[in-house]
């Protein structure tokens, strides 16, 4: 019975401080309203949680402490990159190096955003946010196109890589 009350009181503070961090932010900031949250497709429903939920976690603690969010948007979109490179691996021929290129090349845009917003004195923290969330974006989307290139992937049965008759790597193209 106590720790039933206990949590109760948990939550109702954290809810409290939560709406006190937002309604704080509407409040001196105005002209920066909080960003809307939209969900993907149900395909992905279990991603579109997480996403949902570290925007939510972003917008509060983006309201309270702008820096910490920008600093917790720049690791979880790192974390992301470091994963479409390792899902890279499935490319074969000059696919493969060239997108490790594009994701070196992100990765420095991703430290450039983070370093431009955390140098002023009041960051906007949804700009950086959605700046950093579609360099991640972009990218997925060019290792989507690349893998579903007729041969860009190599066969997971197979083990040889093989290096002739790659069309994959001419039509890389970096839009950033």
């Amino acid at each position: 019975m106590v720790i039933s009350m206990t949590n109760r009181l948990l939550v109702m503070v954290i809810a409290f401080a939560l709406t006190s961090g937002v309604v704080a932010h509407a409040a001196t900031a105005p002209q920066r309203p909080l960003a809307p949250i939209t969900l993907p497709a149900a395909t992905s429903l279990p991603m579109a949680f997480q996403a949902a939920a570290s925007r939510i976690g972003e917008t509060a603690t983006g309201a309270i402490d702008p820096t910490a969010a920008i600093r917790d948007a720049y690791q979880r979109d790192h974390v992301a990159l470091e994963h479409l490179r390792q899902a890279a691996s499935q490319l074969k021929g000059s696919a493969h190096p060239a997108f490790n290129q594009l994701i070196s090349t992100d990765e420095a845009t991703l430290t450039e955003i983070e370093r431009t917003a955390l140098a002023t004195t009041r960051p906007s923290v949804s700009n950086a946010i959605t700046a950093m969330d579609t360099l991640v974006a972009s990218a997925q989307a060019e290792l989507d196109r690349q893998l579903s290139q007729p041969g860009a992937s190599k066969s997971p049965a197979g083990g040889a890589k093989s290096q002739g008759g790659d069309q994959s790597g001419k039509a890389h193209g970096n839009s950033h």
